[in-house]
C-alpha cells in the first residue's frame, strides 16, 4: 500500500491519499460513500456496481477484536467531504477460505471515497423527498399496465399464427426474438446491472404467469451471473438501454422439465422486457 500508512483504533493500516479541506464525519451523522475492494491489482468488488453512493448512519467506533471490526467505518471517522482513502484488512484463514481464497493471499485493500456528510435531518429529508418519488413512479408504471398488457398478448397472437415470421430473429441457442423498438442507450453488458420491465405469457396457454408493472417497480439483477434464466441472460444481453424487445423462449433456455410455480414443465415462454438506464 505504500509509505506513510496510519492505523485505526482496531489496527487496520490506512492512508488518506486526498485530502480536502472540511471537519472529518461524526458519530451520527450519515457518510455518502463509495468503495472498492481489490487484491493487489484484481478488483474484487464495486460498490457502484450495486449503487451510485452506499448511505450509513456512523456507529460510534470502539476498540474491538481486529477479526470483528469494519476498516471502512473505521477509517471513515479521519475523513472529510471529499476525501480519498486507502485501507488493508489482514486475511485471517477462515475469512480466505470463506472468500475462496488462496493462501497466499494475506490482504484485502480497499479505496474509499467520502462523497458527501448529512446530518440525520437531512438525511431523513431527503429519504422522505426520494420514497415520494418512489411512489409516484410506481403509480406512473402500474398506469401503463393496461396497455402493455394488450401490447404482449397481440405480439404473442402474432407470432402463433406467424404474422411476425418474417420479423422475428433467432439465435444458435434456440432463442427467438422480435424488437419492437431499438434502444439508443448503452449496450447492457456481463458483469453489470440490468434494469427493465417485464411481461410474462405461456406461449401455448396464452396466460400471463408473471409480471413488474403490476408490481411498479423496475427489476434489476446483475447479467453474466446465473441469477435469471438461460434465455434471459442471452436475451438481454442483446438489448440497449430505451429498447423494447419480445422473447420467445425455449424450455430449454426456460425451466426445462421442470415445474415452477405457475409455469408447467417443458414451457415455452414470451416475455416483453423493456430495458431502462441505471438512473430511471
Amino acid at each position: 500500500m505504500g509509505s506513510g500508512m496510519k492505523k485505526t483504533i482496531n489496527g487496520h493500516q490506512y492512508k488518506i491519499t486526498e485530502d480536502q479541506p472540511g471537519e472529518t464525519i461524526k458519530e451520527g451523522q450519515y457518510a455518502y460513500f463509495t468503495y472498492k475492494v481489490k487484491i493487489k491489482d484484481s478488483l474484487l468488488y464495486d460498490s457502484e456496481s450495486n449503487a451510485p453512493v452506499i448511505k450509513a448512519k456512523m456507529p460510534k467506533i470502539e476498540k474491538k477484536d481486529p477479526k470483528n471490526s469494519q476498516p471502512i467505518e473505521e477509517v471513515l471517522t479521519f475523513m472529510s467531504k471529499g476525501d480519498k482513502a486507502v485501507a488493508t484488512q489482514e486475511l485471517l484463514p477462515e475469512f480466505k477460505k470463506q472468500l475462496g481464497l488462496p493462501e497466499t493471499v494475506q490482504n484485502l485493500d480497499f479505496e474509499i471515497a467520502l462523497v458527501d456528510i448529512k446530518s440525520e435531518a437531512d438525511y431523513n429529508a431527503e429519504m422522505e423527498a426520494e420514497n415520494k418519488i418512489k411512489s409516484q413512479k410506481m403509480e406512473e408504471l402500474k398506469a401503463q399496465l393496461p396497455t402493455i398488457e394488450a401490447l404482449a398478448k397481440k405480439t404473442l397472437s402474432d407470432y402463433k399464427s406467424g404474422a411476425l415470421k418474417s420479423k422475428i430473429m433467432s439465435t444458435p441457442s434456440g432463442l427467438k426474438y422480435y424488437v419492437h423498438e431499438e434502444g439508443t442507450g448503452a449496450q447492457l453488458q456481463a458483469g453489470k446491472k440490468a434494469h427493465v420491465n417485464y411481461y410474462g405469457l405461456l406461449v401455448k396457454e396464452g396466460t400471463k404467469f408473471d409480471d413488474s408493472w403490476s408490481r411498479g417497480e423496475v427489476f434489476s439483477f446483475p447479467l453474466g451471473q446465473g441469477q435469471v434464466i438461460p434465455g434471459w441472460e442471452e436475451g438481454v444481453s442483446l438489448m440497449k438501454e430505451g429498447s423494447k424487445v419480445s422473447f420467445f423462449i425455449p424450455a430449454t433456455l426456460a425451466y426445462g422439465e421442470k415445474e415452477n410455480g405457475p409455469i408447467p414443465a417443458n414451457s415455452e415462454l414470451m416475455f416483453y422486457i423493456e430495458a431502462y438506464p441505471a438512473a430511471n
